[in-house]
């Protein structure tokens, strides 16, 4: 096969990979090692500290993650990125600025859409449509774009291999996620209480808002409650919960783009029991990885049915749907597409169903 040169922007925020928090950061690394070892002349940019496969040019020495979401450090970032641009024939930005910059660039770019789309960005998405290549995360998050838009699907992936798996259930509930009213941390600890199980709660709370939302609303929640909260733990700790849990609750409040925690914890064996918004009907196999919830109620009840699931179900559905090596395969199909056309007139290629992974929301 032909060796493309590649170019990978990841946010400047975290380390890729991630060692605690950082969902993109790790799905970045995956991606960036695996084109590598593919035999592709990969080029990282990310943050110092970082660990990859493919050449890395750090633009910060150390990850700026006490700004995040400071629109002069990501800017800095993404010019320190866009000035190799002549050295590419493609270009893959996971930032949120960049294809701002790389749709004037007479290179091809694709973006990668890892949010929402909201009223604030689609106008904005759908001028990037018209000049860059979009990726959607989910069949989901796709039906959302504004009309026209064209994005290819591709799944966010993960090794199982690097999860840890225990065929036997655990005697605790887990959550995993931002301290967030979309996330549901609140429902989630309302759930385990209506179901008299422990809970143990690995998060992440270090935004500015994120810290007001667990001292009013969180924390005062948590008295009375069998309840163990660990922030932001070493990676081999993550680990652990996933594998050691009876299920992880996921009642999101939000249209989900994809959830990361759907495949972390079914890696680990672990199902989930979560409310179907966004993507959860087309990741978690509804009373076979876990079960899609319609209430608090019914959510507590299925935390016990959960130990009649078969947790090598739960493993089987991430390698064979959500490993890093589909995804990393899936992007190399589509940059070879965009390259065997004129790179810029025909946006998003479709791929073949073959490699398109899920096709339809709940189907295996």
């Amino acid at each position: 096969m032909e060796t493309m040169r590649i170019a990978i922007v990841a946010p400047p925020w975290f380390a890729v990979p991630p060692v605690g928090y950082g969902g993109i950061e790790l799905v970045v690394g995956y991606l960036a090692d695996g084109l590598a070892r593919r035999g592709h002349q990969v080029t990282l940019f990310a943050a110092g500290g970082s660990r990859t496969e493919a050449r890395l040019v750090a633009t910060f020495a150390e990850p700026p993650s006490a700004l995040l979401g400071d629109p002069a450090v990501e800017a800095r970032h993404i010019l320190a990125a866009y000035d190799h641009w002549r050295e590419f024939d493609i270009i893959h930005d996971h930032t949120f600025l960049g294809p701002v910059t790389g749709a004037a660039l007479p290179v091809p770019l694709v973006h990668t859409l890892h949010g929402p789309v909201t009223d604030a960005n689609r106008d904005l998405i759908a001028a990037l449509g018209r000049r860059a290549h979009l990726v959607a995360i989910s069949h989901h998050q796709r039906s959302t774009l504004p009309a026209g838009t064209r994005a290819a699907v591709i799944h966010n992936g993960i090794d199982p291999a690097a999860f840890p798996f225990s065929a036997e259930p655990g005697d605790y509930l887990l959550f995993c996620g931002r301290i967030n009213p979309e996330k549901g941390p609140v429902e989630a600890i309302e759930i385990a209480r209506r179901a008299g199980l422990p809970l143990l709660m690995v998060v992440k709370i270090n935004e500015r808002l994120e810290h007001e939302y667990w001292e009013a609303e969180v924390r005062p929640r948590l008295r009375g409650l069998d309840v163990e909260v660990k922030q932001q733990p070493p990676t081999e700790e993550k680990l652990a919960a996933y594998r050691g849990a009876l299920a992880t609750l996921f009642p999101i409040q939000w249209p989900e783009p994809f959830g990361l925690v759907l495949i972390e914890s079914m890696a680990a064996g672990t199902p989930v029991i979560a409310f179907p918004r966004g993507s959860v009907p087309e990741v978690v196999l509804d009373g076979v990885t876990g079960f899609h919830c319609r209430d608090l109620d019914d959510a507590a009840e299925a935390c016990w049915r959960a130990r009649e699931l078969d947790r090598r179900e739960c493993r089987r559905r991430v390698e064979r749907h959500f490993s890093a090596s589909l995804n990393v395969l899936r992007h190399e199909q589509l940059y070879r597409a965009i390259l065997a056309s004129d790179g810029r007139g025909e946006p998003a290629p479709t791929l073949p169903l073959a490699l398109d992974g899920i096709t339809a929301p709940g189907r295996s």
